[in-house]
């Protein structure tokens, strides 16, 4: 038969492991908004910088064009010779220029999966953790009203 004081540690011990799962799920919930977060982060990096890139592009070609114009108006033949030079070094600049504003947005979304990906095992690990803490709370429960009804009925005995 149980005692009031054995029912009231029962529900204490149940109220506790609900608490401690709900804080798992909750630093879950938490750490994927967080890794969501993170990969949108990731997203906008990546967009600016094709944007980035194609400013660089049109750049290099406005610049190559006036180039062209300021060459032509003094009387230079294009298309060969130093005219022929000025352009592709005008245009490969612009290219690098743009190809590297790339490779930093394809970094930083490389960078945002992977924090994600550890934000995720973070909740997971949340959820994890809280598991074993209810489980220990339940154990330690238990060991405790298993040695108290001991000493009861020892003493009971005795």
């Amino acid at each position: 038969m149980c005692t009031g004081l054995e029912i009231l540690s029962a529900i204490g011990t149940g109220m506790s492991v609900l608490g401690q799962a709900q804080q798992g799920q909750a630093q879950q919930k938490a750490y994927n908004a967080q890794a969501q977060a993170t990969l949108n982060e990731g997203a906008y990096r990546a967009d600016a910088a094709k944007q980035q890139a194609e400013k660089f592009r049109k750049a290099g070609k406005t610049q190559a064009s006036e180039a062209k114009a300021q060459l032509a108006a003094s009387g230079v033949k294009l298309g060969e010779g130093t005219p022929l030079e000025i352009d592709k070094e005008i245009t490969q600049n612009a290219e690098e220029d743009a190809l590297s504003a790339l490779i930093g947005g394809k970094r930083a979304t490389t960078a945002a999966q992977e924090e994600a990906k550890l934000l995720g095992k973070a909740g997971d690990n949340a959820v994890t953790n809280a598991g074993y803490g209810a489980a220990s709370t339940v154990l330690s429960a238990g060991g405790s009203m298993i040695k108290s009804g001991w000493k009861t009925r020892m003493k009971a005995e005795g």
